[in-house]
Parts: C-alpha cells; sequence; structure tokens
C-alpha cells in the first residue's frame, strides 16, 4: 500500500511540474496557416492553424498578415454586390480531445463588421461547431460607424440557437480573452471579456476555429496566445496513474 502511495505522489508531483512549466501554448510569428506561423512555449517553430479561405464575389478579398506584433490577423471584405469573401483557422487540439478540467484559452481583437454577417470562435467535435461565440455585424448608425448590435452571442446544443453572452457591448479594437473549460462529459464554463455563462455539447472538443465571415472597410480580426491546460501529454498520464491505482486499491482490499 505505501508503494502505491508513493507512485501516486510522484505521478502528481511531475504532473504539477508539466503543468505548471510546459503548458500547450502558441505565440504568433507569422501570417496564421503559413509554416511556421507561430513558436510553442519551449520557441520551437511551429504551424499552429489550417486556414480556409471562402469563394466570394468579384472584387471580394480576403487574407492574413501580421500587422501587430506577436498576433495572427486575417481579413475579408465584400464587393460591389456585398458578396463576402470568408476566412476561418482552424487549429486541432494535441493530444486529442478536451477531458474533464482542461481549458483552451486565446486572445481575440477585432474591427467593424458587415452588417448581418458574423466574426467568432467555434469549439469542434467531429460533425462541426459544437460551442460557438461571437457577434452579428449590424447596420451603422450616424452616431456609431461600427455600430455591431446588440453584443456578443453564444450557441451550444442546450441552447436552442443565438443566446446573448452577457452584457458586454462589442469591443472596437480593444482585446479580451475567451477561455472554455471542459467541467463534465458534455458540459463546459466559458468566459468572454467580462461576459460568462456556462452550456453543453455534443461529442468530442477535437479542435478550436477562428471565423470572419464579416469583415467590413478596414476591418481585421486578431488573435494570439491560444493555450491548453493541463497540457494533454500530463493530464493523460495523470489519469492514467490514478485508474491504475485504483485498480490496485480493490485487489488490496480483496486480499
Amino acid at each position: 500500500m505505501k508503494k502505491a502511495a508513493l507512485i501516486l505522489l510522484s505521478i502528481i508531483g511531475a504532473a504539477g511540474m508539466a503543468s505548471a512549466s510546459t503548458p500547450v501554448s502558441y505565440t504568433a510569428t507569422g501570417a496564421p496557416g503559413s509554416n511556421p506561423d507561430g513558436v510553442d512555449q519551449n520557441s520551437t517553430p511551429v504551424q499552429v492553424w489550417t486556414q480556409t479561405q471562402g469563394v466570394g464575389g468579384s472584387g471580394s478579398g480576403f487574407g492574413t498578415w501580421t500587422l501587430i506584433p506577436n498576433y495572427w490577423q486575417m481579413y475579408s471584405y465584400p464587393d460591389g454586390n456585398n458578396v463576402i469573401g470568408t476566412i476561418t483557422d482552424t487549429h486541432m487540439f494535441d493530444g486529442g480531445a478536451l477531458a474533464i478540467g482542461q481549458t483552451v484559452s486565446l486572445a481575440f481583437e477585432m474591427s467593424a463588421t458587415n452588417p448581418h454577417t458574423d466574426v467568432g470562435v467555434d469549439l469542434l467535435n467531429g460533425s462541426g461547431a459544437a460551442v460557438t461565440f461571437g457577434i452579428y455585424g449590424a447596420e451603422p448608425d450616424a452616431t456609431n460607424p461600427y455600430y455591431t448590435g446588440s453584443g456578443y452571442f453564444y450557441s451550444d446544443a442546450g441552447s436552442g440557437g443565438d443566446v446573448s453572452a452577457g452584457s458586454m457591448g462589442y469591443q472596437y479594437h480593444s482585446a479580451f480573452n475567451i477561455s472554455f473549460t471542459v467541467t463534465g462529459a458534455n458540459s463546459y464554463s466559458a468566459v468572454a471579456g467580462t461576459d460568462s455563462w456556462s452550456g453543453t455539447f455534443s461529442g468530442s472538443l477535437l479542435g478550436i476555429d477562428v471565423f470572419n465571415n464579416a469583415a467590413g472597410n478596414g476591418s481585421d480580426v486578431a488573435f494570439n496566445n491560444l493555450t491548453v491546460v493541463p497540457e494533454p501529454s500530463t493530464w493523460a498520464m495523470l489519469l492514467a496513474g490514478g485508474m491504475t491505482l485504483l485498480g490496485r486499491r480493490r485487489i488490496f482490499r480483496q486480499a
């Protein structure tokens, strides 16, 4: 029994040191989708994002660049007939699906959006978006040329559609953090700036994307500091160690 306890302490100690010193985190160094487009927590060059560009009308456009130091950025804009060019950057989680207790987060910043279109972040399962956080563009008014409606929304398996994420107003050129924490087999909690909520999802959370279906003139979407904690391999090691020790404890009781 003492040996089992020592093994557990060793696993917890190693996991604690690993999760404190080696979280999976990425910082931008190049346009998203380029190879490499960032560095990991060990300053190793990596390709973090896979980019998908939609087809817009003649004169519409989309692309990427790194105007702000250490931020990935992407843009899209409409043609003369208001046909939008869309762009999405996707990252699949190292180590597979998020487990209970893990948190994924990133910094997010944006400019104006074109009316009646959307910009935001998805958590992905095997079929598409399991959880979405975003904002819809609305018609500008005389006092605010960048007006985007009533604020941010979320949607998930239990929301029945788009639901207000909270009272935070549109953050024009003001970065804020978005984080999602898995709290149960199909439940999560989220914080985005000063908004917060909890909800449910279907399937397994395999990845994250940043989407821009909307950007208006002079607009861009910037994001950085993608992080998953605890780090997947550490989490798996701790869970495996706990399961092994549970099996041993049952054997001791039977003996």
